[in-house]
């Protein structure tokens, strides 16, 4: 029983963000409209059917009364609902946004990112393309807390992720995956173009302070490591952002501020993936 109500709760919810979805669509005011002559030609076919059971030929001043009668209560009534479901879409896309983004940053976060990379994952194995994924992580970013404050390292982030979306190209995705890790998702870009771009947002990063305080400068530097699928290789999400946390801990034992790549072949994870021909869920 109980999974017979969720399951009718659930119908009536698709139903509900139908309606809200097409109100949108045409706006309040032209859906109160239509409502507003369904109801009356709904109401003129019921009085005419029921005079015309009734014995009478002709339907006279009903004729009026039913094509006006419903027009103040579909106006009042429809206009106050269709409003109304045009202001919950709203703020369920709203609130649906804002579940997708880090509030720092402004930058997808950890959910969009997974949700994305799938996706890209997926096509990227259906048309034969290269992908890659690049980790990066805040060198020394628990001393910049120490010395500065967490206001300070806030405002690091910031405008690392700045930097970061400015060296990237449009079609690439930058997400804060957590503390002072972010991740980028490359679609259709072997390892050797992801390298090049992971260089180019560690000098862009590195190559002046970050901040500028009242004494001193914090200069920033950042390492990244990253990994990549050839075309007709299908890893699992969760392997690649392995392989690439793998690249970024040698990145950090080499000295930081650097970038270590891996390209992924399908022999270097054929024993993780027997028989696995499209990518896996995280």
């Amino acid at each position: 029983m109980d999974a017979q109500h969720a399951n009718e709760a659930l119908g009536l919810s698709r139903r509900l963000r139908r309606l809200s979805r097409w109100v949108g669509r045409v706006g309040a005011v032209r859906a109160t409209l239509l409502a507003t002559a369904f109801s009356s030609t709904a109401s003129l076919g019921l009085t005419w059917f029921f005079l015309y059971v009734g014995g009478h030929t002709t339907m006279g001043n009903a004729w009026w009364i039913a094509v006006l009668v419903p027009i103040p209560l579909s106006i009042a009534f429809g206009g106050i609902s269709f409003y109304l479901v045009v202001e919950l879409e709203r703020a369920r896309a709203r609130v649906h946004e804002l579940a997708m983004v880090d509030p720092l940053t402004g930058l997808a976060n950890r959910r969009r990112f997974v949700s994305a990379a799938k996706r890209e994952l997926d096509l990227a194995y259906r048309h034969q393309q290269p992908l890659a994924i690049l980790l990066l992580d805040v060198d020394h970013f628990k001393a910049i807390n120490d010395a500065h404050g967490h206001l300070v390292g806030d405002r690091v982030l910031v405008e690392v992720s700045r930097r970061c979306e400015q060296a990237l190209r449009t079609t690439d995705l930058l997400a804060r995956w957590g503390g002072e890790e972010f991740i980028v998702l490359l679609p259709n870009t072997p390892v050797e173009q992801a390298q090049q771009l992971a260089e180019r947002m560690r000098r862009a990063i590195s190559a002046t302070a970050q901040l500028q305080l009242s004494e001193r400068e914090v200069q920033v530097t950042v390492s990244v490591g990253a990994a990549g699928a050839m075309p007709g290789e299908s890893p699992m999400l969760d392997e690649l952002i392995r392989l690439a946390d793998l690249e970024l801990y040698k990145a950090k034992h080499s000295g930081r501020d650097r970038v270590s790549i891996a390209g992924l072949v399908a022999a270097a994870i054929a024993g993780a993936l027997p028989g696995h021909s499209r990518p896996a869920p995280l």
